[in-house]
């Protein structure tokens, strides 16, 4: 085995050992506690991203249903919500036979 691949290998099993003791330290009840406070602030962040997108979507969905039945008049909008209605209807009633 030459010099070279002797210091290597020492040096490989240093890098272990020393890596093995890093993570035992990093496992500490305190960085699991920090580790635990990061990932709980992440899905409080998604949670609000998520709650903020729908709240979003519901306003433009209530500022398009407004232009919708402004433009095609009132009674036009609600004929095609009876129709809807109807259709929505038959399907249960097929169903429940």
């Amino acid at each position: 085995m030459g010099e070279g691949s002797a210091k290597f290998l020492i040096g490989a099993a240093v890098g272990a050992v020393g890596g093995f003791a890093l993570g035992s330290v990093a496992a500490t009840p305190t960085a699991r506690s920090a580790g635990s406070a990061v990932v709980m602030a992440l899905g409080n962040s998604a949670r609000f991203i998520a709650k903020t997108t729908v709240r979003a979507a519901d306003e433009l969905g209530s500022v398009v249903e407004s232009g919708y039945t402004k433009v095609r008049g009132r009674e036009a909008y609600l004929e095609h919500e009876i129709s809807q209605l109807r259709d929505k209807i038959s399907d249960l009633e097929k169903r429940m036979d």
